[in-house]
């Protein structure tokens, strides 16, 4: 008989300390979604079919993540009977929801959820031999407290007329989506159909199939599929009154009407993005490369679900300055996307290797090399000021362990160790490698390629990256070089970068002298020439140093000027002061 449980919590996947699912035993190889959503209830309401292949021989019980989700009945599809079209349905009532209070009892903070632990009937369970699959349906509801879900009323909206939602599920939030194996450990791929009222429309982390989208006079059904395995915390939804345009021959640009024209503009170089990945990366994977517009309210910068990336409005600096948030996200398509960390202690692979390709992709960007790759040192200078900043806040509320590389989160919410650590830190190691290991960037861009062709669709460790970086270089770098690196040191010690690379740049060498003058004279002496075609990350450099070098008077001087030069590149500068993709 389902219920609550009292007392019943069971153990966190070995892989992956933030999760309960049992995928060491049975994995998920895909779901399928169907669901409407209740604005009014402000609920998602339907079913998901969740594809199961036996690890083991004769899995006894399947758990699954979830969090204040309504379950209320749990299947097993079995194939048809011989002469019979029909799937079976066998209805399951020996399933466990555990409780909230046990939960916290048992030391787990409260994002873990309340796992769902499915036991499987004799008969079922003999012939669950390893490699076969059964079919696990969950009929459920969310509810209005489901953090993956934001709800917006129509004011919240651009246009006031309808209302809106969007889903985030990163880091462990795809849980209170649906039932899941909420880890990036398990990768899977996708289906979806999505009723909506009219004329609201659904889009996904995933290619819509066009043929299918049904409209009536109320509602419209939206089919999409995903057919890259991806983990959990990539699902997304997005259901509002949007638009569309074309930007380039595999994306399109998402939003409300009234951002369309703004959007297409400012993310109109897109396809130079994704083209100057592929110079040195394996072609890219996922067929199209949609942006969505959200609203104000989206909490980060971008989002790098796949098929369609989450972008904040604040990028619409209006001279596509800003636009490097988007080479980040690109980046991801290879990096987090396609070879994933297998867990979020090793966090690091997923944002350490997409901030090292997105500055190869902006030095790839300018037709002048060399000046492409003063543009990278320049934005890799402004990132290691984030990482110090980390450093300093995590020192000053004594929390240095999260500024190692590879973490340690047994009974920690990954979300509480989110910063530029994994970013920068991760970064400025593999900027070491290149330069202080190979010494070639030519040869590290090759290095890359091996690395995402040999890993892709997979979930990995450090030690994987490790292996292949010694096992790809031992015929290629002298062993003494190889044998010097510490990757210990650098992986598992608190506080700053082991080695401190050097990021000299004429870009930022202008910025700096500036900001000198500001705080050594009086700024309002300064001429309005000075910050002439400056670009949003340029005053990011300027307001950055100055604050650091000058008073509170002097700084609120220096940050007046920046904003009466310039106001509206001002306001998106100081919402964008976050890591490199905003999150």
């Amino acid at each position: 008989m389902s219920s609550v449980s009292t007392g019943y919590v069971p153990q966190t996947s070995p892989n992956d300390p933030n999760s309960f699912a049992n995928n060491h035993e049975v994995k998920a190889t895909n779901y399928h979604l169907d669901l409407s959503p209740n604005f009014s209830k402000k609920s998602l309401n339907g079913f998901v079919d969740v594809l199961l292949e036996a690890v083991v021989d004769n899995p006894g019980v399947i758990i699954l993540d979830a969090r204040t989700l309504i379950i209320s009945q749990v299947k097993v599809l079995l194939d048809p009977l011989p002469n019979h079209k029909d799937v079976r349905e066998i209805e399951l009532f020996d399933y466990l929801i555990s409780g909230e209070v046990d939960i916290a009892e048992a030391g787990y903070p409260s994002v873990y959820g309340q796992p769902i632990t499915v036991r499987l009937p004799q008969g079922i369970r003999q012939d669950f031999k390893k490699g076969s699959t059964i079919t696990l349906r969950l009929v459920y509801e969310t509810t209005p407290v489901s953090d993956a879900i934001q709800w917006l009323e129509k004011e919240q909206t651009l246009g006031k007329q309808h209302p809106y939602l969007f889903t985030q599920c990163q880091s462990v939030h795809a849980r209170s989506l649906v039932p899941c194996q909420d880890t990036p450990s398990s990768k899977s791929t996708y289906s979806a159909t999505i009723r909506v009222e009219n004329p609201l429309v659904a889009v996904m982390s995933a290619v819509i199939n066009k043929d299918k989208v049904h409209i009536n006079e109320k509602f419209s059904v939206f089919h999409f599929e995903q057919k890259v395995p991806i983990p959990s915390y990539l699902i997304a939804l997005a259901v509002g009154a949007l638009k569309s345009r074309e930007i380039g021959p595999r994306s399109r640009i998402w939003s409300e009407e009234e951002l369309l024209d703004a959007g297409a503009y400012e993310f109109s170089e897109t396809e130079d993005f994704i083209r100057a990945a592929e110079e040195f990366l394996p072609a890219y994977s996922w067929g199209i490369y949609d942006l969505l517009l959200l609203p104000p309210s989206f909490p980060y910068g971008g989002m790098e679900n796949p098929c369609l990336t989450f972008v904040t409005p604040t990028l619409l600096a209006g001279d596509r300055s800003l636009a490097n948030v988007v080479a980040h996200e690109i980046s991801h398509s290879w990096s987090g996307n396609l070879v994933t960390n297998k867990n979020w202690e090793h966090f690091w692979l997923n944002e350490g290797f997409t901030v090292y390709l997105e500055r190869r992709i902006l030095a790839h960007m300018d037709e002048n090399r060399e000046q492409g790759e003063e543009f990278a040192k320049f934005h890799a200078m402004m990132g290691y000021q984030h990482l110090t900043d980390s450093v300093d806040r995590y020192r000053e509320t004594n929390q240095m362990p999260f500024t190692k590389m590879v973490q340690h989160l047994d009974k920690v919410d990954p979300d509480d160790a989110f910063s530029s650590v994994p970013y920068e830190k991760g970064f400025n190691f593999l900027y070491y490698l290149e330069k202080q290991i190979v010494g070639d960037v030519v040869a590290f861009e090759k290095f890359l390629h091996a690395y995402f062709t040999e890993f892709a669709n997979q979930s990995i460790e450090t030690d994987q990256m490790k292996a292949f970086f010694i096992q790809y270089f031992e015929d290629k770098v002298p062993r003494s070089k190889l044998d010097a690196i510490e990757w210990d040191a650098w992986l598992h010690s608190e506080g700053d970068v082991l080695h401190k690379n050097r990021f000299e740049s004429k870009l930022a060498e202008s910025a700096i002298k500036l900001a000198d003058d500001w705080v050594d004279h009086n700024v309002q002496d300064a001429s309005k020439q000075d910050l002439k075609d400056w670009t949003s990350l340029q005053l990011t450099f300027i307001f950055g140093t100055a604050s650091s070098k000058g008073s509170r008077t002097r700084d609120c001087r220096a940050m007046c000027w920046i904003a009466w030069i310039k106001p509206t590149n001002f306001r998106n500068t100081r919402m964008q002061r976050l890591d490199s993709d905003g999150k």
